[in-house]
């Protein structure tokens, strides 16, 4: 399937459609995300890297509006959801990494003064370098601006061998706790013979 969201459009006549983009894709399809992957993945060996990490699963569902009561702005607004092959920076290790991106952006066109824009309604501002706007760079960038700027496991215990060890290492500090401590009932003796 061919992805409509690299056809180049007028925000305008957009808006005026009120035209809905809804795209199930995969990372293969955003040249952008797949040079983020690689580079993420460069110094991990060819032979650890996942085949599939380019048809990991992107989907965008954006629509272009008109913002406020003249029909002042065009703006888009939705959401991009994206799974990356990613190095995770706690352990190291290869993980798939989900981003989501809610866009609302209102779209400001070349020459375009933004401090004349329309304020309000928590819309970011998207200016224009062309007249024409191809929506895939608009999700990609979004998508990449959600990204953390660490990428790692959402919790320590998903992080492999370094779960483990984690976890070896809390049993360990647990046996200690309860090895024999010679004064830990010192004080509340101390306390009672003090009465």
């Amino acid at each position: 399937m061919a992805n409509p969201l690299v056809q180049p459009g007028l925000p305008a006549e957009l808006a005026d459609r009120s035209q809905l983009f809804e795209y199930k894709g995969k990372v293969g399809d955003f040249e952008r995300l797949v040079g983020i992957v690689e580079e993420a993945l460069a110094g991990v060996p060819e032979a650890d890297r996942p085949r599939d990490r380019r048809m990991t699963p992107v989907e965008v569902k954006i629509r272009f509006v008109w913002v406020g009561a003249e029909r002042r702005m065009p703006a888009i607004t939705g959401q991009a959801r994206a799974r990356l092959t990613m190095l995770c920076q706690r352990c190291l290790e290869v993980f798939e990494m989900p981003v989501v991106a809610d866009l609302r952006m209102l779209l400001i066109q070349p020459g375009q003064d933004p401090a004349d824009v329309l304020a309000g309604d928590d819309f970011e501002l998207w200016e224009l370098e062309t007249p024409t706007v191809r929506p895939v760079d608009i999700v990609e960038e979004a998508l990449i601006m959600a990204m953390p700027l660490a990428p790692k496991h959402e919790l320590v215990d998903d992080c492999g061998q370094l779960a483990q060890k984690i976890a070896q290492d809390r049993g360990m500090m647990q046996d200690r706790e309860k090895a024999t401590r010679p004064f830990a009932g010192l004080k509340l003796q101390m306390e009672k013979s003090n009465k």
